[in-house]
């Protein structure tokens, strides 16, 4: 079959965090020096649409002030991320009833407060009455890059085991800012650079269904 002009000259598009160009090689005599990733965004209680939106289309989810951000670096032991989640979690407004009581007990609790609750199911598949999950403030967030992203995904799949919490898995794109430092004396006509590479990230929310 004959392909017509249109599809012959048809270019695919090139998605926005992907550039067709890499970042061009470093100077000689030069090193590079790696700025903190930004930081995660502030609370608010629904989308806002002033928010900047990243190199990916990404927009921040809705975030409560009490919601507690965890970085996840790759050194970070599994079993002491699942204890740093599950203490956040006991801390929140939603088990402030249960103060005191482990959090099997507050999850025991929360099955008998709300019994007729059928809307909402653990595993990351829940809704609550309120609105669909997608509008859910997460009570804890996971932000890992490069190696630690495999260590937050395992940490949020262990919480996927709890019908009592959901969990959300999000994919977005960090612009990272490095400077290009000037390391070798002889290199005297080389001037100090900054430059903005592209970071893959992933935030795994977890809040309780009963939110």
């Amino acid at each position: 079959m004959a392909s017509t002009p249109s599809e012959e000259g048809a270019q695919p598009t090139p998605l926005r965090n992907h550039p067709e160009t890499k970042l061009p090689p470093i100077p000689k005599g030069t090193r590079i020096q790696k700025r903190p990733l930004p930081g995660p965004s502030p609370s608010f209680p629904r989308p806002d649409p002033v928010l900047a939106v990243d190199s990916d289309g990404y927009r921040p989810p809705p975030r409560a002030s009490h919601t507690v951000v965890i970085k996840v670096s790759s050194g970070a032991s599994f079993m002491s991320l699942v204890k740093r989640v599950r203490k956040a979690l006991e801390k929140t407004p939603q088990s402030a009833t249960t103060k005191g009581l482990p959090l099997a007990a507050r999850v025991a609790a929360l099955k008998v407060a709300k019994p007729n609750n059928s809307s909402s199911s653990g595993g990351g598949g829940g809704r609550s009455q309120k609105g669909g999950i997608e509008d859910a403030l997460d009570d804890v967030v996971l932000v890992a890059t490069g190696k630690a992203i495999q260590k937050a995904v395992e940490v949020g799949g262990f919480f996927t085991r709890e019908r009592e919490l959901v969990v959300l898995v999000r994919t977005r794109t960090l612009q990272a800012v490095d400077d290009v430092v000037v390391e070798d004396e002889d290199a005297a006509d080389v001037e100090d650079q900054v430059r903005v590479r592209n970071v893959s990230c992933i935030e795994v929310g977890i809040r309780w269904a009963s939110a």
